[in-house]
C-alpha cells in the first residue's frame, strides 16, 4: 500500500517528549554594568591622603605592611624613600650623621654601651680577655658592623683559638716528655739527683729574690728544654762548690721581721694580704725564717 504525502509529514514530525531532549543552543551573555567587576578602589583620597590600607591591593607589599601604614600620605613614602637611597653604600666612619643615620636604618645598637661581645660558653681563659672583648666591641659599633656578624665571628674566633691551644698543649707536652727521655738518657742513675740538686738552688735563688719558684719549677716552657736544666745543674754545683754571700749572712729572724714589717722587703704585701697569689708561699717562708719550720 502506498504511503500518503499526510502520513509521511505526520512520520517526520518531532514528538513532544522528543523536543524536551534536544538542548537549546547557549547564547553569549552582554557584559553590562551589572554584570562587569567593580573598578578598584583609588589608592588616595580626595584630599590626597592614603587611603586605609591601600597597600593590601598589592600582594608583593605584604610583608611590609607594618611600615607602610606609618605612612599617611605620597609625599612621606617618597621622602623615606629618597633617604634609604642616601644610605645606599657603607658610610664612612667619620661621617658621623650618615653613620647614625644608618644604625637607625639597619637596627644597629644606638649607643656603643649597647654593643657588647658574649663570652662564648666553654671558652678556655688562655684565649679570652675582656678588655679585648670590649675593644672589638667599640670599633665594630664605630663601623656599623652588625651585631649577629660580630657574634658569629666572636664564635669562629673563639673555636679557631680552642683548637689552636689544643695543640700549643699538645706539643708543649711532647716538648716536656722529650726533654725528660732525654735527659734520663743523658744522666742515667743520676736523674733524680740532678733533679733535687736543681729543685735546691731555685729554692735558695726564690728565697733571696722573693720569687715563689714553685710556679717556676712547674713551668712547662722551663722544664721542656733541657739545656735549661743542664744550666741549672751546672749553676747548682756553682753554689755548692762557693756558698753566695750578699755581704753579711743574713739575720733569718731579722728578715722575718722584715717581712712582717717593712713595706719594702718583695714578700711584705703578700704576707699581709691573705688574698695575694703569693701569701702562701710569704707566709711560709716567714715560718721558716722565724721558727725554723
Amino acid at each position: 500500500m502506498k504511503t500518503t504525502e499526510k502520513q509521511h509529514d505526520t512520520e517526520d514530525a518531532v514528538r513532544p517528549e522528543e523536543a524536551a531532549a534536544i538542548p537549546t543552543p547557549q547564547v553569549p551573555a552582554t557584559a553590562d554594568e551589572n554584570t562587569a567587576p567593580p573598578a578598584p578602589s583609588p589608592i588616595t583620597d580626595a584630599d590626597g591622603a592614603f587611603s586605609p590600607e591601600w597597600y593590601t591591593r598589592f600582594e608583593e607589599l605584604q610583608p611590609y605592611a607594618a611600615t607602610l601604614a606609618k605612612f599617611r600620605r605620597p609625599e612621606a613614602l617618597a621622602k623615606s624613600y629618597a633617604n634609604l637611597e642616601r644610605l645606599r653604600g657603607y658610610p664612612a666612619t667619620t661621617d658621623s650623621p650618615r653613620m647614625e643615620a644608618f644604625r637607625h636604618a639597619v637596627g644597629l645598637p644606638a649607643t656603643a654601651q649597647e654593643f657588647t661581645l658574649t663570652r662564648p660558653d666553654n671558652t678556655p681563659d688562655e684565649i679570652w680577655d675582656d678588655a679585648l672583648a670590649a675593644s672589638l666591641a667599640q670599633v665594630a659599633y664605630e663601623h656599623g658592623v652588625p651585631a649577629p656578624a660580630m657574634a658569629a665571628l666572636c664564635e669562629h674566633y673563639t673555636q679557631e683559638g680552642r683548637l689552636a691551644l689544643q695543640a700549643a698543649q699538645l706539643a708543649r707536652q711532647e716538648a716536656v716528655e722529650h726533654a725528660e727521655t732525654e735527659l734520663r738518657e743523658d744522666w742515667g742513675s743520676s736523674y733524680e739527683a740532678n733533679m733535687n740538686s736543681i729543685g735546691n738552688v731555685l729554692r735558695t735563688l726564690g728565697s733571696r729574690a722573693g720569687v715563689d719558684v714553685a710556679q717556676l719549677m712547674d713551668n712547662p716552657a722551663l722544664r721542656a728544654d733541657a739545656d735549661f736544666a743542664r744550666l741549672m745543674l751546672a749553676a747548682a754545683s756553682l753554689v755548692e762548690e762557693a756558698p753566695m754571700h750578699r755581704g753579711a749572712p743574713i739575720d733569718s729572724r731579722d728578715e722575718a721581721h722584715r717581712i712582717a714589717h717593712d713595706p719594702a722587703h718583695p714578700l711584705h704585701e703578700a704576707y699581709m694580704r691573705t688574698s695575694h697569689p703569693r701569701h702562701k708561699y710569704a707566709n711560709e717562708m716567714y715560718d721558716r725564717l722565724a721558727f725554723g719550720r
